[in-house]
């Protein structure tokens, strides 16, 4: 590995939430030459393709069709090095130097099936979604040797008033013995006057076992649970850390629905609060 290749992962890796196209640019301008696409687009995909437990993250799309979708490790097809939306019921990859949907394919893998369980599920998630999160969101049930995975991915990206964040959540649930794990990881980036960057990655190996029509209600319970804990330690970075800023870091102690009160609220609400 070069060092350069070492830096530009490093960027990729450690980059706030935002839009990839800026870092695309500022990394072009770094490099200065003809080979950096080619790089830029090998490390993208690799941090895409990646677990969040190993330091990967998942990336929210749009579609050719303006329906959003993600890249993630999760709906990755590495026999064909291709990305697929079992709602789209397609296959594709990704130009991440021009950030659009390239070479679709209108099937999923031969190895991913579609079932009434799978369509329950997934009605049930978007109707959790609608009520708790904001559009700029995306839930998607896949399944895999075990069971299901149950990925969320919503953002909020509001440069104007200084502010970016990621909520991703990655809920896997086990047929067998109906358990159920879960890593959520949230990125949120103010930078107004200075910069803060609140990094946090929440595991847990069993949450219960639950039948699989208890699992969206538990889900539910799980976000709330951690949304209240990132806000708890928002108020006392506010009350210890961040005494002399301008402004400080906003706090809630309501549960907050998104894309219903949003508007009233700044970093912490509108990047935490809710579950977007």
């Amino acid at each position: 590995m070069s060092q350069v290749e070492d830096i530009v992962r490093k960027i990729i890796e450690t980059s706030p939430a935002g839009n990839d196209e800026i870092i695309v640019n500022d990394i072009k301008s770094l490099l200065n030459n003809s080979d950096s696409n080619k790089l830029i687009s090998k490390l993208f995909n690799e941090q895409y393709t990646k677990s969040l437990n190993e330091g990967g993250d998942i990336k929210l799309i749009r579609l050719n069709n303006g329906k959003y979708s993600i890249l993630s490790n999760y709906n990755y097809n590495r026999n064909y090095n291709k990305f697929f939306d079992i709602n789209e019921e397609i296959q594709f990859n990704y130009d991440f130097i021009n950030n659009k949907v390239i070479d679709i394919e209108n099937e999923l893998p031969s190895n991913i099936t579609i079932n009434e369980e799978i369509n329950n599920l997934q009605k049930q998630l978007n109707e959790y979604l609608s009520e708790y999160y904001n559009d700029e969101s995306i839930g998607m049930v896949i399944p895999f040797s075990e069971g299901y995975k149950i990925i969320i991915v919503g953002e909020r990206l509001n440069d104007s008033n200084y502010y970016n964040g990621k909520w991703v959540s990655v809920y896997s649930y086990d047929n067998e013995n109906k358990g159920l794990s879960n890593i959520s990881k949230i990125k949120i980036h103010y930078y107004e006057d200075g910069n803060v960057l609140l990094n946090n990655i929440e595991e847990s190996d069993n949450i219960g076992s639950f039948q699989i029509n208890e699992l969206i209600n538990e889900i539910n319970k799980f976000d709330t649970n951690y949304e209240t804990k990132i806000l708890k330690k928002i108020n006392e970075l506010n009350e210890n850390k961040f005494k002399n800023l301008r402004r400080l870091m906003p706090i809630s102690r309501a549960k907050i629905q998104w894309g219903k009160s949003i508007g009233n609220y700044k970093l912490g609400q509108n990047v935490i609060g809710g579950k977007y």
